[in-house]
């Protein structure tokens, strides 16, 4: 059984169509990056996915149920980190946690609630009032939260946001802890490439309220690392028929040239080309990775 099951879900908000028939699948033991941007409908289908919000047609399994029916029971095995999340700003952190656990119906015991706070790098000590936090402690203390009732399913919304470098870097390396030792589903909505690349194993792109892409990420690396781009002068006359078959022309944009390069180096190629009679005077990897997947995969992106 698959984690989320997600078949011609749909969603209108007055009159105007958000979510226009997705379907995408998340498998039990999955970091999935969900991509998107502002305005893709991206909040919409995760709301709908833990039961807060009904759809208007379609058919949606999370774990096994379908969450507008089951809503209260599942959502005990399940957890999120909203991007907008906020708190309690009166309260000490573990004084946080515990209210937060008490919502699961447990009773979170000191040990635990430190244990919980040192893991997202905060201070178990710290008894200041969470109102003289900065964002990324913030962030820190939400994530803490998210782990709280040991959840086989996460949703996590931009859960790096706001953290330097090595705060990035601990949430990465919990989370996937979390993954790997633990099996917990994640799923990720987040801008952050980056984030995405070092966490997920399978991706999906959600454009205007349709599934643009979805895929294994490797595969997304493999099938875009060799893409270059070179740059003719601009005085030199293109000719009408494309010379070199083991060099494909992918794309020509005024005296830009994008090109495969599956079968030699970069300095092969330009060599080939050169030699061949074309003028470059600059060269450049193409957008390629995750990176090129998603521009060329919403509106608006790679031109």
């Amino acid at each position: 059984m698959n984690a989320i099951e997600v078949k011609g879900l749909a969603k209108s908000f007055d009159g105007k169509p958000v979510l226009k028939g997705i379907s995408m699948t998340v498998a039990r033991g999955d970091v999935y990056g969900f991509l998107g941007p502002n305005g893709a409908g991206k909040t919409t289908t995760l709301r709908i996915l833990l039961g807060i919000l009904a759809r208007d047609g379609g058919d949606v399994a999370v774990l096994g149920e379908d969450p507008s029916e089951s809503g209260y029971r599942l959502r005990q095995q399940v957890n999120v980190l909203p991007e907008s999340h906020g708190f309690y700003a009166w309260m000490r952190a573990d004084d946080y946690l515990q209210f937060f656990a008490g919502l699961y119906g447990r009773r979170l015991a000191a040990p635990e609630c430190r244990t919980a706070l040192a893991q997202v790098g905060l201070d178990p000590a710290d008894r200041r009032p969470i109102r003289t936090f900065s964002r990324g402690m913030k962030q820190r203390l939400g994530v803490a939260r998210s782990f709280l009732n040991n959840p086989q399913l996460l949703f996590l919304d931009e859960p790096t946001n706001g953290l330097d470098p090595k705060g990035r870097r601990d949430v990465h390396d919990l989370l996937l802890a979390l993954n790997r030792e633990q099996g917990v589903t994640i799923v990720i909505s987040t801008h952050i490439l980056d984030d995405v690349e070092r966490l997920c194993n399978r991706i999906a792109i959600l454009d205007h309220g349709r599934i643009t892409y979805e895929g294994l990420l490797g595969e997304v690396t493999e099938t875009t690392s060799k893409r270059y781009r070179f740059r003719l002068d601009a005085a030199y006359t293109f000719p009408p028929a494309w010379g070199f078959p083991a060099i494909p022309l992918l794309e020509r944009s005024g005296n830009w040239l994008t090109c495969s390069i599956e079968e030699m180096t970069p300095a092969q190629a330009i060599r080939t080309l050169v030699d061949g009679g074309l003028p470059i005077v600059e060269v450049e990897p193409a957008t390629g990775g995750l990176e090129g997947v998603y521009l060329s995969h919403i509106e608006g992106g790679v031109q």
